[in-house]
């Protein structure tokens, strides 16, 4: 069975140069879905030879088979333009030999794009929604987001976002577990290389200033539905507050063993910094100079002495 680059040949019967129906014939593609493709720079520019007429040659069509595959397999068209921009394969069997490698790999060892390539087909769809969510969340907070928004975000129908979650509210709240679960491991990575308790925590608390923005409209939606009476966003208000807790009291138990910290209770102590935290990522946005680095370096210090005077 010949695969979709060999198809391609045979179609555009190796005249080298097909004009715009020809090429819509050779692909499989309406002439819309591929002007659309085209608007968006997923392809290269055509060959001119009048102001009004463009030819098409065989690179062309090959990467128009490479976008028509990726967008079959439920990615994205941002999704597609940056690993093309990166990744510029030049025949279907180069992405699926990509896709091999990423999957060949563990999770951790895995940059964006690959992560995207590992993921399955249905696993695909599901991250192009919450992209898409995460940015209509973002610009109009989770009351005034609709799914029609997101779907249209997200460049699909509002059918098929209720093929993966339930509603807006699941969605919002599964945005919010990828939201956080990606926060936390870039935390944990720039903590990785500290020496000790105290620095970990400050380089995990950077990397939370660095990135309230994507947060932001986590904590404003929460809070407001929740004073509106929605229980289930309530109960994911308090998971999603726990594991934080959870994830920084883990260094600052590693604190008390290794002899920097007093023996406090690690949980309250840790819901003490994410308020801190927060309070840090506002005047970080409203602030035009707030100076974050000098900031944690006195929370540092007072993490470390407390207020107590000297001895």
């Amino acid at each position: 069975m010949p695969g979709p680059d060999q198809g391609a040949e045979e179609k555009s019967g190796g005249e080298g140069l097909m004009r715009m129906r020809q090429l819509a014939q050779a692909s499989g593609l309406p002439v819309s879905t591929i002007k659309f493709y085209m608007s968006r720079g997923l392809l290269p520019e055509p060959r001119k030879v009048k102001p009004n007429v463009a030819y098409y040659d065989e690179s062309f069509l090959r990467r128009l088979l490479i976008v028509k595959t990726m967008r079959a397999e439920g990615l994205s068209i941002s999704s597609i333009k940056s690993i093309l921009d990166r990744y510029p394969f030049q025949k279907v069997s180069e992405w699926e030999s990509f896709k091999r490698n990423a999957r060949g790999k563990e999770a951790y060892e895995r940059e964006e794009a690959e992560n995207l390539a590992a993921m399955s087909d249905e696993e695909r769809r599901a991250a192009s929604i919450l992209d898409a969510a995460f940015s209509v969340f973002s610009q109009k907070g989770y009351h005034n987001a609709t799914v029609d928004d997101i779907a249209k975000e997200a460049e699909v129908s509002k059918g098929t976002c209720y093929q993966y979650f339930s509603g807006k509210e699941e969605i919002f709240m599964a945005t919010m577990e990828r939201t956080l679960k990606t926060l936390l491991a870039e935390a944990e990575a720039a903590g990785a290389q500290a020496k000790d308790a105290l620095t970990r925590l400050g380089l995990k608390g950077l990397t939370f200033i660095s990135k309230y923005r994507d947060l932001q409209f986590m904590f404003v939606g929460i809070i407001s539905e929740v004073l509106g009476g929605n229980e289930a966003l309530r109960r994911k208000a308090v998971e999603i507050f726990n594991e934080v807790a959870d994830f920084l009291a883990e260094d600052i138990r590693a604190g008390i063993e290794e002899g920097i910290f007093r023996d406090v209770d690690p949980r309250t102590v840790s819901f003490a910094l994410i308020g801190i935290a927060e309070i840090v990522g506002n005047l970080y946005l409203i602030e035009e100079e707030f100076d974050v680095l000098q900031f944690f370096v006195a929370l540092m210090d007072f993490m470390q002495h407390g207020l107590a005077g000297p001895a």
